[in-house]
Protein backbone atom coordinates (compact mmCIF):
# COMPACT_ATOMS: atom_id res chain seq x y z
CA UNK A 1 0.00 0.00 0.00
CA UNK A 2 1.23 3.49 -0.76
CA UNK A 3 2.37 5.78 2.02
CA UNK A 4 -0.42 8.14 1.02
CA UNK A 5 -3.27 5.64 1.15
CA UNK A 6 -6.15 7.99 0.44
CA UNK A 7 -8.66 6.75 -2.08
CA UNK A 8 -8.57 8.24 -5.56
CA UNK A 9 -11.03 11.17 -5.82
CA UNK A 10 -13.10 9.19 -8.35
CA UNK A 11 -14.23 6.88 -5.53
CA UNK A 12 -15.84 9.82 -3.77
CA UNK A 13 -17.82 10.96 -6.84
CA UNK A 14 -21.52 10.15 -7.06
CA UNK A 15 -21.86 10.72 -10.83
CA UNK A 16 -19.59 10.66 -13.85
CA UNK A 17 -19.64 14.46 -14.24
CA UNK A 18 -18.16 14.84 -10.75
CA UNK A 19 -14.91 13.07 -11.60
CA UNK A 20 -11.83 15.09 -10.71
CA UNK A 21 -9.93 16.37 -13.75
CA UNK A 22 -6.16 16.04 -13.96
CA UNK A 23 -5.91 13.86 -10.83
CA UNK A 24 -2.50 12.38 -10.08
CA UNK A 25 -3.41 8.71 -9.92
CA UNK A 26 0.05 7.77 -8.64
CA UNK A 27 -0.60 9.70 -5.42
CA UNK A 28 -3.61 7.62 -4.46
CA UNK A 29 -4.25 4.02 -3.48
CA UNK A 30 -4.72 1.95 -6.65
CA UNK A 31 -7.56 -0.52 -7.22
CA UNK A 32 -6.97 -3.93 -5.65
CA UNK A 33 -6.11 -6.98 -7.73
CA UNK A 34 -9.62 -8.34 -7.14
CA UNK A 35 -11.03 -5.48 -9.20
CA UNK A 36 -10.12 -7.47 -12.33
CA UNK A 37 -13.46 -9.25 -12.18
CA UNK A 38 -15.75 -6.88 -10.28
CA UNK A 39 -18.66 -5.32 -12.21
CA UNK A 40 -18.44 -8.09 -14.81
CA UNK A 41 -21.20 -6.49 -16.91
CA UNK A 42 -18.94 -3.48 -17.39
CA UNK A 43 -15.93 -5.71 -18.16
CA UNK A 44 -17.92 -7.23 -21.04
CA UNK A 45 -18.83 -3.75 -22.33
CA UNK A 46 -15.24 -2.58 -22.02
CA UNK A 47 -14.02 -5.45 -24.21
CA UNK A 48 -16.46 -4.46 -26.97
CA UNK A 49 -15.60 -0.78 -26.59
CA UNK A 50 -11.86 -1.41 -26.93
CA UNK A 51 -12.50 -3.32 -30.15
CA UNK A 52 -14.71 -0.50 -31.44
CA UNK A 53 -11.91 1.98 -30.70
CA UNK A 54 -9.63 0.08 -33.09
CA UNK A 55 -12.14 0.63 -35.92
CA UNK A 56 -13.14 4.26 -35.37
CA UNK A 57 -11.31 7.51 -34.62
CA UNK A 58 -14.53 8.97 -33.21
CA UNK A 59 -14.84 6.00 -30.85
CA UNK A 60 -11.22 6.44 -29.70
CA UNK A 61 -11.76 10.14 -28.98
CA UNK A 62 -14.99 9.61 -27.07
CA UNK A 63 -13.22 8.57 -23.84
CA UNK A 64 -10.43 11.17 -24.02
CA UNK A 65 -12.04 13.00 -21.09
CA UNK A 66 -11.27 10.08 -18.78
CA UNK A 67 -7.86 8.59 -19.67
CA UNK A 68 -7.20 5.30 -17.91
CA UNK A 69 -3.87 6.47 -16.47
CA UNK A 70 -5.61 9.33 -14.63
CA UNK A 71 -8.77 7.41 -13.71
CA UNK A 72 -7.74 3.85 -12.78
CA UNK A 73 -10.70 3.35 -10.45
CA UNK A 74 -13.17 4.35 -13.16
CA UNK A 75 -11.75 1.81 -15.61
CA UNK A 76 -11.44 -0.87 -12.90
CA UNK A 77 -15.05 -0.42 -11.76
CA UNK A 78 -14.11 0.46 -8.17
CA UNK A 79 -16.44 3.46 -8.12
CA UNK A 80 -19.95 4.19 -6.86
CA UNK A 81 -23.00 3.03 -8.77
CA UNK A 82 -23.84 6.40 -10.30
CA UNK A 83 -20.36 6.75 -11.78
CA UNK A 84 -20.41 3.16 -13.03
CA UNK A 85 -23.77 3.69 -14.74
CA UNK A 86 -22.45 6.81 -16.47
CA UNK A 87 -19.31 5.06 -17.65
CA UNK A 88 -21.33 2.10 -18.97
CA UNK A 89 -23.44 4.55 -20.98
CA UNK A 90 -20.26 6.12 -22.36
CA UNK A 91 -18.97 2.67 -23.36
CA UNK A 92 -22.24 1.95 -25.15
CA UNK A 93 -21.79 5.22 -27.06
CA UNK A 94 -18.24 4.20 -28.02
CA UNK A 95 -19.55 0.92 -29.42
CA UNK A 96 -22.27 2.71 -31.41
CA UNK A 97 -19.73 5.09 -33.01
CA UNK A 98 -17.89 2.27 -34.79
CA UNK A 99 -19.10 0.24 -37.74
CA UNK A 100 -20.22 -3.31 -36.91
CA UNK A 101 -17.57 -5.99 -36.92
CA UNK A 102 -17.25 -8.10 -40.06
CA UNK A 103 -18.45 -11.67 -40.13
CA UNK A 104 -21.64 -13.55 -39.43
CA UNK A 105 -22.90 -14.23 -35.93
CA UNK A 106 -21.89 -17.86 -35.26
CA UNK A 107 -24.79 -18.25 -32.82
CA UNK A 108 -27.48 -17.35 -35.33
CA UNK A 109 -29.66 -20.34 -36.13
CA UNK A 110 -29.01 -21.43 -39.75
CA UNK A 111 -32.09 -20.85 -41.91
CA UNK A 112 -31.81 -24.26 -43.63
CA UNK A 113 -31.04 -26.25 -40.49
CA UNK A 114 -32.70 -29.50 -39.50
CA UNK A 115 -34.01 -28.80 -36.01
CA UNK A 116 -34.42 -31.51 -33.38
CA UNK A 117 -36.14 -30.94 -30.02
CA UNK A 118 -38.11 -32.80 -27.36
CA UNK A 119 -38.14 -36.60 -27.27
CA UNK A 120 -36.20 -36.94 -30.52
CA UNK A 121 -33.34 -34.90 -29.05
CA UNK A 122 -33.40 -36.81 -25.76
CA UNK A 123 -32.85 -40.04 -27.72
CA UNK A 124 -29.51 -38.75 -29.01
CA UNK A 125 -26.73 -40.28 -26.95
CA UNK A 126 -24.26 -37.54 -27.83
CA UNK A 127 -23.71 -34.65 -30.23
CA UNK A 128 -20.50 -33.87 -32.13
CA UNK A 129 -19.64 -30.21 -32.77
CA UNK A 130 -16.79 -30.03 -35.26
CA UNK A 131 -14.93 -26.95 -36.44
CA UNK A 132 -12.11 -26.89 -38.96
CA UNK A 133 -9.77 -27.39 -36.00
CA UNK A 134 -10.93 -28.41 -32.54
CA UNK A 135 -13.94 -30.59 -31.81
CA UNK A 136 -16.33 -30.95 -28.88
CA UNK A 137 -18.67 -33.80 -28.07
CA UNK A 138 -21.50 -33.42 -25.57
CA UNK A 139 -23.34 -36.19 -23.76
CA UNK A 140 -25.43 -36.13 -20.62
CA UNK A 141 -23.37 -39.03 -19.28
CA UNK A 142 -19.87 -37.58 -19.65
CA UNK A 143 -20.44 -33.84 -20.14
CA UNK A 144 -18.31 -31.88 -22.60
CA UNK A 145 -15.35 -33.59 -24.28
CA UNK A 146 -12.78 -31.33 -25.99
CA UNK A 147 -10.42 -32.72 -28.65
CA UNK A 148 -7.70 -30.98 -30.65
CA UNK A 149 -5.73 -33.57 -32.60
CA UNK A 150 -3.09 -31.13 -33.87
CA UNK A 151 -1.97 -30.17 -30.36
CA UNK A 152 -2.76 -33.64 -28.93
CA UNK A 153 -5.19 -32.21 -26.33
CA UNK A 154 -8.13 -34.31 -25.18
CA UNK A 155 -10.13 -33.55 -22.05
CA UNK A 156 -13.37 -35.22 -20.95
CA UNK A 157 -15.95 -33.38 -18.83
CA UNK A 158 -13.77 -30.30 -19.32
CA UNK A 159 -16.34 -27.61 -18.49
CA UNK A 160 -17.27 -27.18 -14.84
CA UNK A 161 -18.85 -24.30 -12.95
CA UNK A 162 -17.50 -23.10 -9.60
CA UNK A 163 -19.56 -21.05 -7.13
CA UNK A 164 -18.12 -19.43 -3.99
CA UNK A 165 -19.54 -17.00 -1.48
CA UNK A 166 -17.82 -13.58 -1.70
CA UNK A 167 -17.15 -11.90 1.65
CA UNK A 168 -14.83 -9.26 0.19
CA UNK A 169 -15.17 -5.98 -1.66
CA UNK A 170 -14.88 -4.74 -5.24
CA UNK A 171 -11.12 -4.57 -4.68
CA UNK A 172 -10.64 -8.02 -3.19
CA UNK A 173 -12.49 -11.31 -3.61
CA UNK A 174 -12.58 -13.07 -0.24
CA UNK A 175 -14.11 -16.56 -0.09
CA UNK A 176 -15.87 -17.90 2.97
CA UNK A 177 -13.16 -19.99 4.63
CA UNK A 178 -15.78 -22.28 6.15
CA UNK A 179 -17.17 -23.36 2.77
CA UNK A 180 -15.69 -25.31 -0.10
CA UNK A 181 -16.35 -24.29 -3.70
CA UNK A 182 -19.61 -25.64 -5.09
CA UNK A 183 -18.92 -27.43 -8.37
CA UNK A 184 -21.34 -28.21 -11.19
CA UNK A 185 -20.73 -29.98 -14.48
CA UNK A 186 -22.11 -28.88 -17.84
CA UNK A 187 -23.75 -32.31 -17.98
CA UNK A 188 -26.32 -31.03 -15.42
CA UNK A 189 -27.83 -28.93 -18.22
CA UNK A 190 -30.48 -30.44 -20.48
CA UNK A 191 -30.44 -30.36 -24.31
CA UNK A 192 -33.18 -28.04 -25.58
CA UNK A 193 -32.44 -27.62 -29.30
CA UNK A 194 -30.18 -29.13 -31.93
CA UNK A 195 -29.78 -27.52 -35.36
CA UNK A 196 -27.74 -29.23 -38.10
CA UNK A 197 -26.67 -28.41 -41.66
CA UNK A 198 -24.03 -29.99 -43.87
CA UNK A 199 -21.30 -27.84 -42.28
CA UNK A 200 -22.74 -26.46 -39.01
CA UNK A 201 -24.00 -27.98 -35.76
CA UNK A 202 -25.61 -25.87 -33.03
CA UNK A 203 -26.61 -27.32 -29.66
CA UNK A 204 -28.42 -25.38 -26.92
CA UNK A 205 -28.55 -26.59 -23.31
CA UNK A 206 -30.60 -25.08 -20.50
CA UNK A 207 -31.03 -25.64 -16.79
CA UNK A 208 -30.06 -24.49 -13.33
CA UNK A 209 -26.72 -24.72 -11.58
CA UNK A 210 -27.44 -25.61 -7.96
CA UNK A 211 -30.39 -27.50 -6.50
CA UNK A 212 -30.74 -25.55 -3.25
CA UNK A 213 -31.97 -22.02 -2.58
CA UNK A 214 -28.79 -20.60 -4.15
CA UNK A 215 -28.53 -21.28 -7.87
CA UNK A 216 -28.05 -19.81 -11.30
CA UNK A 217 -30.32 -20.33 -14.28
CA UNK A 218 -28.04 -20.96 -17.23
CA UNK A 219 -28.19 -21.48 -20.99
CA UNK A 220 -25.23 -22.85 -22.90
CA UNK A 221 -24.89 -22.83 -26.70
CA UNK A 222 -22.19 -24.70 -28.61
CA UNK A 223 -21.54 -24.19 -32.33
CA UNK A 224 -19.22 -26.13 -34.60
CA UNK A 225 -18.67 -24.80 -38.13
CA UNK A 226 -16.28 -26.48 -40.56
CA UNK A 227 -15.34 -23.05 -41.96
CA UNK A 228 -14.10 -21.84 -38.54
CA UNK A 229 -10.98 -22.84 -36.64
CA UNK A 230 -12.70 -22.93 -33.24
CA UNK A 231 -15.79 -24.29 -31.52
CA UNK A 232 -17.89 -21.37 -30.27
CA UNK A 233 -19.36 -21.42 -26.78
CA UNK A 234 -21.90 -18.99 -25.32
CA UNK A 235 -22.90 -18.98 -21.63
CA UNK A 236 -25.97 -16.93 -20.71
CA UNK A 237 -26.97 -16.03 -17.17
CA UNK A 238 -30.33 -14.25 -16.78
CA UNK A 239 -29.31 -12.90 -13.37
CA UNK A 240 -26.87 -13.07 -10.47
CA UNK A 241 -26.85 -14.19 -6.85
CA UNK A 242 -25.81 -11.26 -4.60
CA UNK A 243 -22.76 -12.12 -2.52
CA UNK A 244 -21.54 -14.91 -4.79
CA UNK A 245 -18.95 -15.44 -7.53
CA UNK A 246 -19.60 -17.90 -10.35
CA UNK A 247 -16.77 -19.03 -12.62
CA UNK A 248 -16.36 -21.39 -15.58
CA UNK A 249 -13.51 -23.86 -15.15
CA UNK A 250 -11.86 -25.39 -18.21
CA UNK A 251 -10.02 -28.53 -17.12
CA UNK A 252 -7.24 -30.03 -19.19
CA UNK A 253 -7.20 -27.15 -21.69
CA UNK A 254 -4.10 -24.95 -22.02
CA UNK A 255 -4.86 -21.29 -21.38
CA UNK A 256 -4.08 -20.42 -25.00
CA UNK A 257 -6.85 -22.79 -26.12
CA UNK A 258 -9.59 -20.58 -24.66
CA UNK A 259 -10.42 -17.09 -25.97
CA UNK A 260 -12.89 -15.12 -23.85
CA UNK A 261 -14.69 -12.14 -25.43
CA UNK A 262 -14.24 -10.03 -22.31
CA UNK A 263 -11.65 -7.92 -20.52
CA UNK A 264 -9.28 -10.38 -18.89
CA UNK A 265 -11.00 -12.04 -15.90
CA UNK A 266 -9.16 -15.36 -15.96
CA UNK A 267 -7.10 -17.11 -13.33
CA UNK A 268 -4.79 -20.06 -13.86
CA UNK A 269 -5.08 -22.39 -10.89
CA UNK A 270 -3.01 -25.35 -9.71
CA UNK A 271 -5.31 -27.31 -7.41
CA UNK A 272 -5.73 -30.78 -5.96
CA UNK A 273 -7.49 -31.88 -9.17
CA UNK A 274 -4.69 -30.55 -11.37
CA UNK A 275 -4.28 -27.34 -13.30
CA UNK A 276 -7.20 -25.47 -14.80
CA UNK A 277 -8.04 -22.01 -16.05
CA UNK A 278 -11.10 -20.25 -14.58
CA UNK A 279 -13.09 -17.34 -16.02
CA UNK A 280 -15.43 -15.24 -13.89
CA UNK A 281 -19.00 -15.24 -15.18
CA UNK A 282 -20.54 -13.23 -12.34
CA UNK A 283 -19.15 -11.65 -9.16
CA UNK A 284 -21.99 -9.95 -7.34
CA UNK A 285 -20.27 -8.00 -4.58
CA UNK A 286 -21.95 -4.90 -3.17
CA UNK A 287 -19.21 -3.31 -1.02
CA UNK A 288 -16.72 -0.59 -1.99
CA UNK A 289 -14.15 0.84 0.43
CA UNK A 290 -13.54 4.60 0.27
CA UNK A 291 -10.76 5.84 2.57
CA UNK A 292 -11.15 2.59 4.48
CA UNK A 293 -14.89 2.97 5.04
CA UNK A 294 -17.41 0.57 3.46
CA UNK A 295 -19.89 2.07 1.00
CA UNK A 296 -22.86 0.11 -0.34
CA UNK A 297 -22.86 -0.33 -4.13
CA UNK A 298 -25.92 -2.51 -4.78
CA UNK A 299 -25.61 -2.00 -8.53
CA UNK A 300 -22.44 -4.08 -8.48
CA UNK A 301 -24.26 -7.03 -6.91
CA UNK A 302 -27.44 -7.03 -9.00
CA UNK A 303 -26.39 -7.67 -12.58
CA UNK A 304 -28.87 -7.92 -15.38
CA UNK A 305 -28.49 -10.67 -17.98
CA UNK A 306 -24.88 -11.60 -18.72
CA UNK A 307 -23.69 -13.17 -21.99
CA UNK A 308 -20.18 -14.64 -22.21
CA UNK A 309 -18.74 -15.83 -25.53
CA UNK A 310 -15.72 -18.13 -25.81
CA UNK A 311 -13.76 -19.66 -28.70
CA UNK A 312 -12.20 -23.09 -28.04
CA UNK A 313 -9.37 -23.90 -30.45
Amino acid sequence: MLAESKSHPDRHAATLVQLASGSNAAAHQPPGLGARDCRIDQKLLLWRARRAMTRSEAARAHLDRWPEASHPDLWAGTVRDGVARGFSAALEEVISLASPEDGADPFELPADARVTTGKDLRRRRDVLLASGGARCRFSRKTGLLFVDRESDVQSANCLRFEARRDCGSLDHFEPDAAERPRLFSAQFLQPELLAETSDTTLLRLVGRLGRGPIGWRCALTLVGRIADDAVHLRIELPGSEPGWRLRARFLGLPSATVTHHCTDVREEVAGAQGRFVAYTLSRACGVLHVDGQPVAVPGASDHGPLVHDFDLR
